[in-house]
């Protein structure tokens, strides 16, 4: 099934890519229901063409980067699923080109193929929520390219170019998703355990890491937000209590496909696989990219199932492993079709069985509607007209009516939002009505937390 893809040739990316798109289409059958946070990205863009800033008007803790590239695709495509599947889909195959490469150049394997990317691609399609245009998974992207760099360097190829891209890749990465900060540290730990690396160049990796954070806070620094920045996507998105929209259980339930084949892969590899020198080096960046993709998990906001893209690549390296290594001709015909496609739909039944927590709850529809919350639900088919995509922040936010700088921002936010009804979920009208008293002679309050705008 697999001596396809066991060939060196790069036009089986081509191929890749046409499965991808098949199977996501079989997916679509099967799930159309709209996910929590591929909602809410939708509905960032929507909201940041409207006019509205970044963090000062807008509370949540979504990179700078990632916020740019959905507020472009809003103002290109207009609001639309498919066209974050498409840019998904070509972000995730660009991915698996990049990872293949990588390891085709550095020998991590005994023979030259592209299985890694196929099975990279499978993994990638094995949670439906993967299909959404996230945050991490623009990031990863930006993670691999700084991984090819690094194994570049353990193989003594020396250049200053090798630490500036590096820690640019990874300066841009923590700019679209903070907590992949830590490949940062990951990637430092290898260059200086596996290489001869010196002072010179390695304060160079953190002066071109250091880079995109600068870059993004000298912009918002010109729009009079740099400590808004600051605070909404540094300071609170490490100090926010994490949380989860679905318990422990349900979530191993859920990744229980992906557990089984990296645990089964890695004993595979540890007991029948012959490393040349190098090649060991290689599978201890892998495992320190392991290491580094579950404290990326736990420095998260929300642990939803986009976290498990950065350990994708480890799963996949060993899992090439795997099957590069079955020998008995029985198992090289049952294993790969058992696994690949045993993971494709076993993750298909648990997310249509066990994932309501992350799908949007539909809310009855009305024009000129703020939500003061976390739920996004009421936008569904309508026009966004709310700055709260994380409770948290908004909270926070509020808690700043004492100030006079801090009050004169959400009072110009709420003038230009100029919303006909207020649903209250936080409790905080009141605290803005005290605040701005001619905003309150606008409004008058209908049931406990909805406040309508009075008609002249």
């Amino acid at each position: 099934m697999l001596r396809f893809f066991r060939i060196n040739d790069p036009y089986r990316l081509a191929i890749i890519f046409i499965l991808m798109i098949v199977i996501r289409l079989i997916q679509g059958a099967f799930i159309d229901e709209q996910s929590f946070y591929g909602l809410k990205w939708l509905l960032l863009g929507e909201w940041l063409n409207q006019g509205f800033k970044m963090y000062a008007e807008t509370f949540d803790y979504t990179g700078p980067i990632a916020a740019f590239v959905y507020k472009h695709l809003y103002f290109i495509f207009g609001r639309s699923n498919f066209i974050h599947y498409g840019f998904s889909s070509l972000v995730i195959i660009f991915q698996a080109g990049i990872f293949n490469q990588l390891l085709l150049k550095n020998k991590a394997y005994d023979e030259n193929n592209y299985l890694p990317a196929f099975l990279y691609v499978i993994l990638m399609l094995a949670v439906p929520d993967f299909m959404t245009l996230s945050p991490q998974l623009m990031s990863l992207t930006f993670v691999l390219m700084s991984l090819r760099n690094v194994l570049r360097r353990i193989d003594n190829q020396v250049t200053d170019e090798l630490f500036l891209n590096s820690g640019i890749y990874l300066g841009v990465a923590a700019m679209i998703y903070l907590p992949s900060m830590i490949f940062f540290f990951v990637f430092l730990f290898a260059l200086i355990l596996f290489s001869t690396a010196v002072t010179r160049r390695l304060l160079l990796y953190l002066f071109s890491f250091l880079m995109a954070f600068s870059l993004c806070t000298l912009y918002f620094y010109s729009r009079g937000h740099a400590s808004v920045f600051i605070d909404s996507y540094v300071t609170q998105n490490l100090l926010l209590k994490a949380g989860s929209p679905v318990d422990t259980d349900e979530f191993l339930l859920i990744s229980a496909g992906f557990i089984f084949i990296f645990v089964l892969s890695v004993f595979k590899t540890w007991g029948s696989a012959r490393l040349t020198s190098f090649q060991q080096k290689i599978q201890q960046v892998i495992w320190l990219m392991f290491f580094g993709g579950v404290a990326t998990f736990f420095l998260s906001n929300g642990k939803s199932f986009h976290e498990i893209v950065f350990i994708v690549p480890v799963i996949a390296y060993f899992w090439t492993h795997y099957f590069i290594l079955l020998k008995k001709r029985i198992f090289q015909f049952v294993m790969p079709g058992f696994m690949i496609f045993g993971i494709l739909f076993y993750a298909i039944y648990c997310y249509r069985n066990f994932a309501d927590p992350l799908l949007v709850e539909s809310r009855p529809a009305e024009k000129g509607l703020m939500v003061l919350g976390g739920d996004l639900g009421y936008y569904q088919n309508e026009m966004i007209l709310t700055p709260c995509f994380s409770e948290h922040h908004a909270l926070k936010a509020f808690e700043g009516l004492a100030y006079y700088h801090t009050a004169a921002g959400l009072h110009e936010m709420f003038q230009k939002a100029d919303p006909e009804i207020i649903i209250d979920r936080m409790d905080m009208v009141p605290a803005v009505f005290s605040r701005f008293p001619k905003m309150e002679s606008a409004y008058q309050r209908t049931s406990s937390n909805r406040y309508e705008k009075i008609s002249n």
